[in-house]
């Protein structure tokens, strides 16, 4: 989470995301919300449900959970990535397309 006065744009790879997006350059990958449910509905891994949570740092970095449910409770297994840039190299490298729900 970011801290109070914190601009979410000052975190690691969001200011480029944004740039990207303003210059119509925008991707998937841009896309990657935190703390939201979502079915990976082509790429690796197709099928499984994906959520991907934001670990509190000096400098974000984030986990990466999977599972053949909605609940993750079977299935499961996750991967930590140290920065939102390694995160959008991560989807992009799954070649993930993710349904995202709630």
């Amino acid at each position: 989470m970011p801290e109070q006065n914190e601009s979410p744009f000052d975190r690691p790879g969001r200011l480029e995301a944004l740039r990207r997006r303003l210059l119509g350059e925008r991707t998937q990958t841009d896309l990657i919300p935190v703390d939201l449910t979502g079915r990976i509905s082509a790429g690796d891994e197709a099928g499984k449900f994906v959520r991907v949570e934001e670990l509190s740092g000096p400098a974000p970095s984030y986990l990466i959970l999977l599972a053949h449910d909605q609940e993750f409770t079977h299935g499961c297994g996750d991967y930590w990535v140290e920065d939102f840039p390694a995160l959008e190299r991560f989807f992009a490298e799954g070649a993930w397309v993710v349904d995202w729900f709630g």
